[in-house]
């Protein structure tokens, strides 16, 4: 591996090849936002998010022992870590998530995090995401073309675009957070459209010809700056931008055990729905929501 940056980023050479992913461009973006921080590019890995989180619990069972997986003798600082391909990506409540290479960008980013709630965590990343690909400065009554489906996807014209995946671990005193981001980019060939109940949509229906790297680099800068945000002020000035971009608010859906319309979110971020026994909050570590048609709600 050859290293750049003064080791802040790691680039494998087979990868340098084929995509130009602006690592060190990248590191000067950020690092001045998270000291410390380390840049690396890989050409696969079985899960960005599962490699971080084995780094963060290594180094602290191992304290000053080498990683078997990265340069750094410590990894409980900041990492971007982007891999061309994952071979066993994971999605919320154990899911597969696919990727191609060159037609998808997944990335996970690590940081140490000190939150007293962490609700709603999810939500604010995805406006955050969804904000940085498609700016909504002009008028309040134009519809957005991201939507946002709770807690963690992002949708496009009503089909899946990607999603993200938020998992903690402990470190010393504190908390890394590793949030991975999985984006389809590029049109791919699917056995069977029908095995996707959310459908496919893919960054350059949005953004004509654009590639993973020129992504990575629209959203990068944004995503740290949510995060340092939610540290600070938690989901509260979020809430208003993730409901014009909410594509579940007012359509039946099921919820676990649960069926009801849904009313929007709560200030912690749960999903409310009205049920035919009320208003129900619902969490976003309990269960799965999928959309129904309206008629199930009375069956």
């Amino acid at each position: 591996m050859i290293q750049l940056a003064h080791q802040s980023m790691i680039e494998t050479p087979l990868q340098a090849q084929r995509q130009n992913w602006g690592g060190e461009t990248l590191w000067q973006q950020l690092e001045p936002l998270l000291p410390g921080l380390s840049v690396e590019v890989v050409a696969s890995a079985e899960s960005t998010n599962s490699a971080l989180m084995e780094r963060v619990r290594s180094e602290t069972r191992r304290a000053g022992e080498p990683m078997v997986f990265g340069r750094r003798q410590h990894d409980l600082q900041p990492c971007l870590l982007v891999a061309e391909q994952q071979t066993h990506g994971r999605g919320r409540l154990g899911r597969a998530w696919h990727s191609t290479r060159g037609a998808s960008l997944t990335f996970s980013l690590a940081m140490p995090l000190q939150i007293s709630d962490w609700s709603g965590l999810s939500l604010a990343v995805g406006v955050a995401l969804a904000d940085a690909l498609e700016p909504l400065e002009g008028s309040l009554d134009a519809a957005p073309r991201l939507g946002l489906k709770w807690p963690n996807d992002l949708w496009l014209d009503g089909r899946k675009l990607g999603g993200v995946l938020i998992e903690t671990v402990p470190a010393g005193e504190h908390r890394m957070v590793v949030v991975g981001v999985g984006l389809n980019i590029a049109p791919i060939q699917l056995e069977s459209q029908a095995a996707l109940s959310s459908g496919f949509a893919c960054m350059q229906e949005l953004l004509p010809q654009v590639s993973g790297p020129q992504v990575l680099a629209l959203i990068a800068k944004p995503l740290v700056l949510a995060l340092r945000e939610f540290q600070s002020s938690g989901l509260a000035p979020w809430l208003s931008s993730y409901q014009r971009r909410d594509v579940l608010r007012g359509r039946a859906v099921s919820a676990g055990s649960q069926q009801g319309v849904v009313q929007g979110v709560s200030p912690q971020g749960d999903l409310l729905l009205a049920t035919q026994h009320g208003l129900q909050a619902v969490n976003s570590g309990e269960v799965s929501v999928r959309l129904v048609q309206s008629d199930q709600i009375l069956a």
